[in-house]
């Protein structure tokens, strides 16, 4: 995905540019309301919405369901991530991170260890507090906001083998909000839950 194609996601629309934000097309989501949103390119998307994840191919001129994970409760559904037309990964609040290779017909899954982190669960928020990305089949990132026992920080974790293990980090304490992380993994932006209009904005330094 080039840096020039941006989606991004309102009440009802997803809309995306393909001139880095100058212009946009919009095109409404079918019950579409505080949705996320995940892209491949500008034609191919993935939407979660009222509980339900669409897929479009066609800029999103229209939309497909996608069947989620058996077991899964879309209500845990907290971070959603597209990487090619057919592949994806969703990751839910109880720390399991979905994939699918045909475009949600099966699923594998990933199991985090989220018991090392104690008392601290994920920032409760309608609102992403987690972001997940693979950039290839064995490398991918995903960043969770945490919060509990009088601490808050958002903590990135590592994989090298395609979800089998991971390593992780803390990139950031204090006022932990809502999660992006774009395509390369390069950039994090934190927006504050407690002030929306605090954005930080951290780099990635690694190789």
């Amino acid at each position: 995905m080039d840096v020039q194609t941006v989606w991004q996601c309102s009440i009802t629309q997803a809309k995306v540019s393909i001139s880095g934000g100058q212009t946009w097309e919009s095109t409404e989501i079918p019950g579409g309301i505080n949705c996320t949103v995940s892209s491949a390119d500008a034609e191919t998307g993935w939407v979660f919405s009222l509980l339900e994840l669409k897929a479009t191919t066609d800029g999103g001129e229209t939309w497909e369901k996608v069947p989620l994970p058996e077991g899964a409760r879309a209500a845990d559904i907290v971070a959603i991530s597209l990487r090619a037309a057919g592949e994806g990964y969703i990751l839910s609040s109880d720390g399991i991170v979905y994939a699918t290779q045909n475009k949600g017909e099966s699923w594998s899954s990933l199991p985090l260890d989220m018991e090392e982190y104690g008392e601290m669960t994920l920032l409760p928020s309608d609102l992403p507090p987690a972001a997940v990305r693979f950039f290839d089949a064995d490398n991918g990132m995903i960043v969770l906001s945490l919060v509990g026992g009088g601490q808050k920080k958002v903590v990135a974790l590592r994989t090298t083998d395609g979800g089998e293990t991971w390593a992780d980090e803390t990139v950031f304490t204090g006022d932990v909000g809502i999660l992006h992380l774009t395509h390369d993994g390069k950039f994090l932006t934190i927006t504050s839950f407690l002030r929306p209009d605090q954005v930080t904005v951290l780099e990635y330094q690694g190789d």
